[in-house]
């Protein structure tokens, strides 16, 4: 399968597979069959390439606790090269982050947590950028936000960005839907 530039949708109900998925893109996973591949870089012979062109967090994670959320932002700017700083303002204020901002990320709720992680996935800059459960645990206003952003992030001819999500999102036109 070959994945288009632009956003792509996860489709599917609960428990059916598509975090699975994500984390097999991510190469959190083995696959079982078959390669995974981003532009020319093969996961089988350059896995350090190939996850260096991948943006995932998983949603529940505990592993930036202890820094706040602009500190989370320097370690994704580090990690990845393109990460737009540009735009994280912009994100920042849409997400309503602001208030949360230097407070450890253990502190904010898990909408607040979910909203820097997906702030990063849209800044990162990465060829690949993975978001589970797009809009869990999220008002309705930053559901709206991320909508303009996807749309905006469909535009890109050089990057892709997999939302899982169990419906179809008005307003954005996905290149390729994967249902499962």
């Amino acid at each position: 399968m070959r994945i288009p530039p632009g956003v792509s949708l996860i489709k599917c109900d609960e428990s059916r597979g598509k975090t699975t998925l994500i984390r097999l893109l991510a190469a959190e996973v083995p696959a079982q069959q078959g390669r995974l591949a981003i532009k020319s870089i093969r996961l089988d012979r350059d896995p350090v390439q190939y996850r260096s062109e991948v943006f995932y967090i998983e949603p529940r994670s505990g592993e930036f606790d202890q820094i706040s959320a602009m500190d989370f932002f320097a370690e994704m700017q580090k990690k990845y090269p393109a990460f737009n700083t540009e735009k994280l303002p912009a994100l920042i204020s849409g997400l309503s982050l602001s208030p949360h901002r230097d407070k450890p990320l253990y502190m904010l709720s898990a909408g607040s947590k979910r909203k820097v992680w997906i702030a990063a996935a849209l800044a990162c800059g990465a060829a690949v950028s993975l978001i589970d459960d797009v809009f869990a645990a999220l008002d309705l206003g930053s559901i709206e936000f991320i909508t303009d952003q996807l749309v905006e992030h469909a535009r890109h001819r050089d990057r892709v960005c997999f939302i899982a999500h169990y419906d179809e999102i008005e307003r954005l036109a996905c290149t390729s839907v994967i249902p499962l």
